[in-house]
């Protein structure tokens, strides 16, 4: 969906706005995604809601010096929200807005663990379709956040995420079965196989690459049992390949690369704790 560009004067003619004075509050908890600019005063602002999923909101005066909003609409911070409009339109009208949970907690750990968080909040974006909610999407996210307040090692809080949504969107390959035959994968590293989409046996290989070494294979069966926030031990530099590998399958589904999947990856390179 496009942004909204340009002005529209005292901003009554924003889509949605005038329908939704007649129409009953929406309230929900919610993850503030990202906003950009609409009018000369307002921010569209794109929310993670628990109750409605991905929704967008016209947040009116939110760019003036006396706004009622303040610093709730930072991304990563969890609000209370009300918002006005017909249930499943295009833009809402967002009303009291109640900030539940700063993420300024978690930014203040350091620029690694406020690089994680804004690639979380893309990742969340480019993954969620608008008005479909998902409890487990938003727990996991509300999660990370706690982790990255708690110290979590930034580089194993990113391949713990991309592992986890793309997991919850049905994009990881199974770790125990062979995705050629349904077999049982065979102890030890795993090899990727394009064809099959997932992780091959010795009797449906030659597998095509890439491989994931032991290390990598431990990493992820820890990170599918555990929460973020026991992601303390420095992140095993043999399973450094599962950065390249997640980027892979991220982009092939999303059909683009990730900004902040890029900065991300300058700053933490190198980096283990």
């Amino acid at each position: 969906m496009g942004e909204p560009q340009g002005s529209s004067g005292a901003e009554a003619g924003e889509p949605g706005v005038v329908e939704s004075l007649l129409v009953p509050v929406i309230s929900s908890d919610a993850l503030v995604l990202r906003t950009y600019k609409i009018g000369e005063s307002s921010k569209v602002v794109v929310l993670l809601t628990r109750d409605l999923g991905k929704l967008r909101a016209v947040a009116r005066g939110a760019r003036g010096k006396r706004s009622r909003y303040r610093s709730a609409l930072e991304p990563m911070s969890e609000v209370r929200v009300g918002l006005y409009g017909r249930q499943g339109a295009e833009l809402y009208r967002l009303g009291p807005c109640e900030l539940l949970r700063s993420a300024f907690r978690a930014t203040e750990r350091g620029l690694e663990a406020s690089l994680v968080l804004q690639y979380l909040a893309e990742l969340l974006d480019a993954f969620g379709p608008e008005g479909e909610a998902d409890e487990k999407v938003y727990r996991l996210a509300r999660a990370a956040i706690t982790a990255a307040e708690e110290g979590a090692v930034p580089t194993s809080l990113g391949r713990y995420l991309e592992a986890w949504l793309l997991r919850l969107h049905g994009l990881y390959p199974s770790l125990g079965a062979c995705a050629g035959c349904g077999g049982p994968l065979p102890v030890g590293a795993l090899r990727y196989h394009d064809a099959a989409h997932g992780f091959v046996c010795d009797d449906c290989g030659p597998a095509s690459g890439p491989f994931l070494p032991l290390a990598a294979r431990e990493f992820l069966n820890d990170a599918f049992r555990r929460k973020p926030s026991e992601l303390t031990e420095p992140f095993p530099t043999e399973a450094v390949v599962l950065e390249a590998f997640h980027r892979d399958l991220i982009s092939r589904h999303l059909e683009r690369t990730l900004r902040s999947q890029r900065v991300m990856k300058d700053a933490l390179r190198g980096t283990s704790a």
